[in-house]
């Protein structure tokens, strides 16, 4: 099954933007929480941040696959 790749590339861009914003917006709301509830969340942030990160890369790669290339 053929894909679009370009199209893949833009909506993994604008998936990574939105996680980043996400990322940023509870970190503001973490500035306020007792230090209690920031340990526990601190676990899923980091999981969260280590997903986008690979992503992040996933996305590197394939916006250096030329044009009709498999990318292997």
């Amino acid at each position: 099954m053929p894909t679009n790749i370009p199209n893949e590339i833009v909506v993994a861009k604008l998936s990574i933007e939105a996680a980043c914003t996400a990322l940023e917006s509870l970190f503001e709301r973490m500035n306020a929480m007792p230090r209690a509830e920031k340990v526990i969340a601190s676990d899923t942030i980091h999981e969260a941040c280590l997903r986008l990160q690979a992503a992040k890369d996933l996305l590197a790669r394939l916006e250096t696959v030329p044009p009709g290339g498999d990318g292997a």
